[in-house]
């Protein structure tokens, strides 16, 4: 099956379910393709946000604490920025389950659940920056550092952490494997988003720009694979 053929398959199921009248470009179903394309670079825009106003890049410890307590309003761009970063970019796990019905079904259905466990974990980790900040201005970094110190003893922490961070690692890679399975995307849309992880993993500026490059390409061939097929 070629991607072309394998596009129309998917695009005639999805408006076989969901417009009766057969017109497959409405604005519901247009919407929600947009939404799909967008979600990548928007995730790479909210990370540059968020390494860009990082007063801390690179350090830990007292260090890091005392600069989130000296630096609330950076503190909070960075925190924003994070925050939406990490949820767009769990949201195309979520859209492209529904649209591989061929090749890649199994491996959609494993993206999107470990898209759910990240986006409904990782994202909403950032506001603990805000608390960092606050017991720092409030009590002084060593407090932060107590406070934390103190977190590390409960199970709940990495019991709700960990899974997150496998799903934010695993999801959107798995996710456009299954998308190339389909042949919704080419071969080098998985590659492009590996790419952006790997690039990402440095948390620097330049870092988020290559990311935001990389998931561009992956976005791209969303938009080229997902697009309606014109009327006859």
């Amino acid at each position: 099956m070629t991607s072309r053929a394998a596009d129309r398959q998917i695009d005639h199921g999805s408006a076989g379910t969901t417009d009766p009248a057969g017109t497959t470009g409405s604005a519901a179903l247009s919407a929600r393709r947009w939404f799909l394309v967008a979600s990548p670079v928007l995730a790479g825009l909210f990370a540059v946000l968020g390494a860009a106003s990082d007063p801390a890049v690179g350090k830990d410890g007292l260090v890091l604490w005392r600069a989130y307590a000296e630096n609330p309003d950076a503190l909070q761009f960075k925190a924003f920025g994070l925050h939406w970063a990490f949820a767009f970019w769990l949201v195309p796990p979520l859209l492209i389950a529904g649209l591989v019905r061929s090749r890649g079904v199994w491996i959609a259905n494993v993206a999107a659940f470990l898209g759910f466990v990240g986006i409904s974990t990782l994202p909403g980790l950032l506001f603990v920056d805000f608390y960092d900040s606050a017991i720092g201005q409030v009590s002084g970094a060593e407090t932060t550092a107590q406070v934390n110190q103190a977190m590390e003893g409960m199970w709940g922490v990495p019991a709700m952490a960990v899974p997150g961070l496998i799903g934010f690692v695993l999801a959107l890679p798995l996710a456009a494997v299954a998308a190339w399975r389909a042949g919704l995307v080419r071969w080098w849309a998985p590659i492009a988003v590996v790419a952006g992880y790997v690039a990402f993993s440095g948390v620097a500026t330049w870092n988020a720009v290559l990311t935001t490059v990389c998931f561009s390409v992956f976005a791209y061939e969303l938009a080229r694979g997902t697009r309606p097929e014109a009327p006859a």
